[in-house]
């Protein structure tokens, strides 16, 4: 089987953490050449493959099929349009961009070339939340009414932290782990219609958010909220992600990771038991790029008319921050 060529852009962070180490361990993915503007010795060196700090040289391979864009937010839309007009795919990390206008030039791009765009949303692979996706799809909780998420860990000032610079990624903590509980959400409960927001800086000394509450008003009529912080400690609050039902609930914690961990429960109102939901324990960054893998090889693509869905989960941040700054709610 012919595996997908990577080249990735940016090899800090995410990337350096989690996503070019397992590269390697996938069935149908292999790394070509690795870019950053940092230390190109060193990572050169360790992921054994050229290393360059210049954007071209990686798109002018011909032994790259796809590029995995890791770099900070201000930068996506210029990279992935400059991707797709080299005829490379594109599995951009969250947020896609800053602000929706800033997106919606790299969905075109990449529609016009005829190439994948997909946002790394590495969470919808954990093996809990497709095994609670399974559940509700098939009435184990009867009717979803209610959604409850928060997720909140400390992230004081640090010297050339980008996602602390609203300039350079565009917002704070719900731009940066919100945008992945939205998309959760819309998995288990559906689409979203109208939501309403607070957001605030009321500890760190920067200027995006440390803390935003959501209301959700999904499709369906069901409702939701979802709490993101930078400013409540590690352990204080652990993640967490309930949804409940007209005749139960699922509860998770400890699922929102990078890891593959957490536990999650299921309660039965006909019997008034909580079970413990069974899962398959999977390395979520390794499926991430195995399913993109797939989707180049049957031949998905930007189809023309699908740039709606595809810039949702960015209308829903320009949404909540458009909220935060009105007052009002607003529809989606």
């Amino acid at each position: 089987m012919k595996k997908l060529r990577w080249g990735v852009i940016g090899a800090g962070g995410i990337a350096h953490r989690r996503t070019l180490p397992v590269i390697g361990q996938t069935r149908n993915c292999v790394l070509s050449i690795v870019m950053d503007v940092c230390d190109p010795d060193k990572f050169g060196a360790k992921y054994g493959v050229d290393f360059t700090d210049s954007i071209e040289a990686v798109l002018s391979r011909d032994d790259v099929d796809a590029v995995y864009i890791a770099s900070p937010v201000h930068l996506h839309a210029e990279q992935a349009v400059a991707a797709a007009k080299t005829g490379k795919h594109v599995l951009c990390e969250k947020p896609l961009a800053r602000t929706l206008a800033e997106a919606r030039p790299m969905v075109e791009a990449c529609r016009d070339a005829g190439v994948l765009l997909r946002e790394a949303y590495m969470l919808r692979y954990h093996g809990a939340h497709r095994e609670i996706a399974r559940l509700i799809g098939n009435g184990a909780i009867g009717k979803p009414l209610f959604a409850n998420v928060h997720w909140a860990f400390l992230y004081p000032k640090m010297e050339g932290a980008w996602r602390q610079i609203p300039e350079l990624g565009g917002g704070g903590a719900l731009a940066d782990v919100g945008c992945h509980v939205f998309d959760l959400l819309r998995m288990f409960v559906g689409e979203i219609r109208r939501l309403a927001a607070v957001a605030g800086t009321l500890v760190q000394d920067y200027q995006v958010d440390d803390l935003t509450t959501v209301l959700l008003e999904f499709e369906s009529g069901a409702q939701g909220s979802v709490t993101t912080s930078f400013a409540i400690p590690d352990g204080a609050m652990p993640p967490f992600v309930g949804i409940y039902g007209s005749t139960g609930s699922i509860e998770a914690v400890g699922t929102l990771t990078q890891g593959t961990g957490g536990e999650a429960t299921l309660f039965a109102d006909a019997d008034g038991q909580r079970r413990q939901i069974q899962y398959e324990q999977v390395n979520t960054y390794v499926r991430q790029l195995e399913a993109f893998a797939d989707d180049v090889a049957r031949g998905a693509k930007v189809e023309p008319g699908s740039e709606p869905e595809l810039l949702r989960a960015m209308a829903i941040l320009d949404a909540s921050y458009e909220s935060a700054r009105t007052g009002a709610f607003v529809a989606v």
